[in-house]
């Protein structure tokens, strides 16, 4: 049986994962990462719209799809938390600088909570998955400004 190997090149602007052959052809799985994947060639470069779903193309037919370095992309969960994890952040740094400390300013509304959220989001990341961006001294540093001085 053929093999069509397909490299992850990352999420178009409508949730749909988009995938190039050795050949630099691309294509879409139309079902959003949902279920089976359903895959279309692609008209228009990486944001263009699906074209022709591959199970009408003859030379697709019979065929066995991989993927490959698909492993890399954070689930929807992971990303969640990292866009929440990077809001906190910028929550302590207002509350910090021009926010004149108050706490309308942070999401949990108080400084304790705020610091253990960001705790358990950062805790939540597998370690080769923990951000760059933010270290655990880095949290523990944030929460001796917010919650010692009290």
């Amino acid at each position: 049986m053929k093999k069509l190997v397909l490299k992850f090149i990352g999420v178009d602007s409508w949730s749909r994962p988009v995938y190039e052959d050795g050949n630099g052809k691309l294509f879409k799985d139309i079902n959003c990462d949902n279920g089976k994947i359903a895959l279309c060639t692609v008209y228009g470069g990486f944001d263009g719209e699906p074209d022709t779903p591959i199970v009408y193309i003859e030379k697709y037919k019979e065929i066995e799809i991989e993927i490959i370095e698909k492993d890399e992309e954070p689930t929807p969960e992971e990303k969640y938390n990292y866009q929440m994890l990077s809001r906190l952040k910028m929550d302590c740094d207002y509350y910090l600088g021009n926010g004149n400390r108050n706490t309308k300013y942070l999401w949990a509304d108080n400084e304790e909570n705020h610091i253990i959220e960001m705790k358990k989001l950062y805790n939540s990341f597998s370690k080769d998955k923990k951000s760059e961006w933010l270290t655990w001294s880095d949290i523990l540093n944030y929460e001796t400004l917010m919650c010692d001085g009290k």
